[in-house]
């Protein structure tokens, strides 16, 4: 399993963000300090209070509304769903990165949370990925 933890200022807004892109909470790992958010099947997004990210870190955790301290990446199953993951973080608050675009055999555009961390969405045309 992949989990990736992230620092947030607002737990409840950062949350409510996710859930409004289509991403279920798994309540059994939340708590006052963290969201556990269900990305896939083997992948979870922890969303954590900036206080309980610290603990983790022997010094200060950086600040992505400042300058990006990471890309991370999903993967889409079509190009419709990375224009509606798109339309959806807008609509929920998000920050547009680079709009959707064509690079070889990949359609995709990116966004940031309202916390600043950036995300690309990304559909893979199979039909014409060189081996």
């Amino acid at each position: 399993m992949l989990f990736v933890k992230l620092p947030v200022r607002d737990l409840g807004a950062a949350r409510a963000f996710y859930e409004a892109l289509g991403f279920r909470v798994e309540e059994t790992s939340s708590d006052d300090g963290e969201a556990a958010v269900v990305l896939g099947d083997d992948q979870v997004l922890s969303l954590q209070t900036r206080e309980r990210f610290a603990a983790l870190l022997p010094g200060e955790p950086g600040d992505p509304a400042q300058a990006p301290t990471a890309v991370h990446a999903l993967t889409a199953g079509s190009r419709e769903e990375v224009d509606d993951r798109l339309a959806r973080a807008a609509v929920a608050g998000g920050r547009p990165g680079l709009p959707a675009r064509e690079e070889d055999a990949r359609y995709t555009g990116s966004f940031a949370d309202p916390d600043g961390n950036v995300w690309e969405v990304v559909w893979i045309d199979q039909l014409h990925v060189v081996n």
